[in-house]
């Protein structure tokens, strides 16, 4: 009986992570799209493309900055990787979520990136730097 019970407790554990990392893979969003956005790009430009600066401040020199917060996910192309995160579940009656949710919610999560321009006296980008959460520059 105790092991009926242990049996059930799993199979109910499995049952009910069916399914989260395909919804996690299909729901990522794709990589932020920077192209044209650099030193003399007009701050309108970046708003209509980043939404509004999570915040606005200025900087040392009295100079006007922005700082934007954007998330940044894979090539749209890596989501086929639905197609075998569903095969597995199938395969394994939904064990393989156990090791594939995590997976997605860790290393291939999206980036959280942060933008910082500051802008000259015609509100023309000066500088532009991107890092992700961690401080580097390559997945956003």
């Amino acid at each position: 009986m105790e092991k009926l019970l242990v049996h059930s407790g799993l199979l109910l554990l499995c049952f009910s992570l069916f399914g989260c990392s395909v919804y996690k893979a299909a729901s990522q969003p794709g990589p932020a799209d920077l192209t044209g956005i650099g030193v003399g790009t007009p701050r309108q430009i970046i708003i209509s493309r980043l939404g509004a600066p999570k915040m606005i401040d200025t900087d040392a020199k009295g100079q006007k900055q922005d700082i934007f917060e954007f998330s940044s996910g894979m090539h749209q192309a890596s989501k086929v990787r639905v197609v075998l995160y569903l095969a597995a579940d199938v395969f394994t009656l939904a064990l393989a979520e156990l090791l594939l949710w995590p997976l997605e919610m860790t290393m291939l999560e999206s980036a959280t990136c942060t933008g910082i321009a500051t802008y000259d006296i015609n509100l023309k980008i000066q500088s532009w730097s991107v890092t992700d959460k961690k401080d580097t520059a390559q997945n956003c």
